[in-house]
């Protein structure tokens, strides 16, 4: 990497950061199910991106070797190819385009990264969306216990495969600590998200500076305090999926619902 690829590169955790925060108001403010689809998708989607870096990493090309896959591409590719079948006017629409085609520009214009690399990063992003909502109506047809399963070993299979690469398992903590919460929260708490603008801006106040402050404790005090890449995920997926709401119900800023459903 070059001096200039220093200085503008962007690193996946950064990324991360952002994605808990749009989901975390996505989660704790408009509607759980959407949010909890987009974030699990998109560290698997990241997860499996680094797998492929880690053991597939490069493409034989005339002149050079070339990453199959950028994970930072994959990543932003996916989290907004998930809202295109969502949009409901063209500025919508243009809104999930616009980001991943700047994001794209930038690492074409200002860094090193190889065209093929990019491609395969939307291709792989794309495919992952496209999958999903394939087979959405057989993923909803599941019984539950099946899908608390699922949640739970894959995971744990992706961090088997990404092991011992410490730096990497924060992603599947990520994941694991939210399908615990998910499934956790469908059973103990079924916020009801509807509710006031205000109790709705208290909720993601409260989700946001959680995550901040688990960032923030990995950054300037990890040294010193045992937390693990992967017990650092699973405390932010916690956090987000099943902590906030059940602060929010048991202060009786947000009703329970009678039922509630996993996806």
């Amino acid at each position: 990497m070059n001096v200039l690829d220093q200085i503008l590169y962007i690193p996946s955790e950064l990324l991360v950061f952002a994605l808990l925060l749009l989901v975390g108001g996505i989660y704790s403010t408009r509607h759980r199910q959407t949010g909890l689809q987009v974030f699990y998708l998109s560290l698997f989607s990241l997860s499996i991106a680094y797998i492929i870096t880690l053991y597939f990493p490069f493409i034989y090309t005339n002149d050079k070797l070339v990453p199959i896959t950028h994970p930072n591409v994959q990543l932003v590719v996916t989290v907004f190819s998930f809202f295109i079948p969502l949009a409901r006017t063209r500025f919508q629409l243009m809104m999930c385009f616009l980001p991943p085609v700047i994001f794209c520009l930038y690492l074409l214009s200002y860094s090193s990264t190889h065209i093929l690399s990019i491609v395969g990063g939307i291709l792989i992003g794309g495919f992952i969306i496209y999958t999903f909502y394939r087979t959405l109506d057989w993923i909803g047809g599941m019984p539950e216990p099946y899908l608390i399963i699922s949640a739970i070993l894959l995971p744990i299979f992706l961090a088997a495969i990404i092991f011992p690469n410490e730096q990497l398992l924060l992603y599947p903590g990520i994941l694991l600590g939210t399908g615990l919460g998910a499934i956790l929260e469908v059973i103990k708490v079924r916020m009801d998200e509807r509710n006031t603008t205000f109790n709705k801006m208290v909720s993601y106040t409260i989700a946001a500076g959680g995550v901040v402050l688990f960032y923030g404790t990995e950054y300037f005090i990890g040294a010193w305090i045992p937390f693990t890449k992967i017990s650092i995920g699973i405390i932010l997926g916690l956090w987000i999926t099943f902590v906030v709401p059940f602060l929010l119900v048991s202060f009786r800023i947000f009703r329970k619902q009678e039922r509630s459903k996993l996806l």
